[in-house]
């Protein structure tokens, strides 16, 4: 029976509606932009996160770096040398999956009149055990080829095609500048690097440089000092706390405070950027909520005007023995049908502008199901919120008087 009556009131609500379409669409508006703009901002927060995620993915998840740091008086000992990587190695083996020095060699290379700008960043022997590169022809950089120290190159695809005029460069030879002196190299491979423009337009923009991997001994001495390290810490050990641990370590060995050295993780780094983008989406998407208050304050205004023209037809249902509840019922399922329509288009409105945005931009869209289903129940508590007033009014009103209203 109590099914039957709620089915008849939301019959009666959407005929209510119907019957005054442009009133009704008009009052739906501050909900429609209010669901709209929060939809679409909590998305754009949601998408921002997965495309730093993906930044960070291909920075790699247990990376971190370490640098000298706010030393006024400083030494050339201060530096990290190849016989610190040795030690740092053999000290925290259980804990270092990868340590090499953080640098990378810049020179132009000329093909058959085709010149690039090459950017070479120095690796170790198993650093695609660590960050996986997708190989597309030939290998990638091995521990022989460090120890060694081969003049080696692995280019990435773009620069193999720009020099070659084709991707599989694997066997050929290109001549660079390192410190003022001319070398050749033997390309032994070719990789993709599979990042979306508009992943490279957050990392930078367009970079005038192509990039390809040497082996780090390749041109550095054993005496060479290095400003950085660039270090992944294994699978299963708290990042921080095993940074803490050879910032002590290096500042024993090195007979420095451990303030003169930082340990940079980008784990930190993430979670830093991804609270602030969060921060961000939490206080736009409550500017634009208060649109969702302007348009409660409309069904309000609305169900009044709805409960003035009806006082007539309230006034014969109470004489026919419809009870106090059962009026206000009616008209509180008439403003939350008017507020939850309103949710459905604005949600729809939203994502709708989030995919055709996305595409513009050539970023994934994340649309949360629940942040849908939390709009749309909400804008149906605005309506029951703010048509509480009216339904309460048109539920007290003395059945005597409404019939006898012009």
């Amino acid at each position: 029976m109590k099914k039957i009556i709620w089915l008849e009131n939301i019959k009666i609500a959407f005929r209510s509606i119907l019957s005054n379409k442009m009133r009704s669409l008009l009052t739906m508006l501050g909900i429609i932009i209010g669901i709209s703009s929060v939809i679409s901002i909590v998305s754009i927060g949601d998408s921002m996160k997965g495309v730093m995620d993906d930044i960070y993915k291909n920075i790699g998840k247990n990376r971190a770096y370490m640098y000298v740091y706010n030393v006024e008086d400083i030494r050339s000992t201060d530096f990290f040398y190849m016989d610190d990587l040795d030690v740092l190695k053999e000290r925290f083996s259980n804990k270092l999956a990868y340590i090499c020095p953080s640098e990378a060699l810049k020179s132009d290379v000329t093909i058959n009149r085709k010149t690039v700008k090459l950017n070479m960043v120095c690796i170790d022997g198993n650093y695609n055990e660590v960050q996986p590169v997708k190989m597309l022809y030939g290998r990638m950089i091995n521990k022989n080829d460090v120890d060694r120290k081969s003049k080696v190159v692995v280019l990435e695809q773009n620069a193999a095609i720009k020099l070659f005029g084709n991707d599989n460069a694997v066997g050929k030879s290109i001549r660079v500048k390192l410190e003022n002196n001319l070398e050749d190299l033997l390309i032994i491979g070719v990789y993709k690097n599979d990042v979306s423009p508009m992943l490279a337009l957050l990392q930078g923009g367009e970079d005038i440089y192509e990039d390809s991997f040497v082996p780090y001994t390749m041109s550095f001495s054993s005496n060479h000092p290095f400003y950085s390290l660039d270090i992944f810490i294994k699978e299963g050990h708290p990042i921080d706390s095993v940074g803490n641990e050879i910032v002590g370590f290096i500042s024993n060995l090195k007979h420095r405070n451990t303030e003169n050295y930082r340990f940079y993780s980008v784990e930190k780094d993430q979670a830093s950027v991804n609270g602030v983008l969060g921060g961000l989406s939490i206080a736009v998407a409550a500017i634009a909520g208060i649109s969702l208050v302007v348009g409660g304050i409309g069904i309000m205004n609305i169900m009044l005007v709805s409960v003035t023209e009806r006082t007539r037809e309230i006034g014969i249902k109470k004489a026919l023995g419809a009870r106090t509840k059962d009026v206000l019922f009616q008209f509180l399922i008439e403003a939350a049908t008017l507020s939850a329509i309103g949710g459905i288009v604005g949600t729809s409105l939203g994502i709708g502008l989030v995919m055709i945005g996305g595409k513009l931009i050539s970023i994934p869209i994340v649309v949360n199901p629940a942040s849908i289903f939390i709009a749309v129940i909400f804008a149906m508590a605005i309506g029951i919120f703010f048509g509480y007033y009216p339904a309460k009014k048109a539920a007290k009103a003395n059945p005597i008087d409404a019939l006898r209203y012009e």
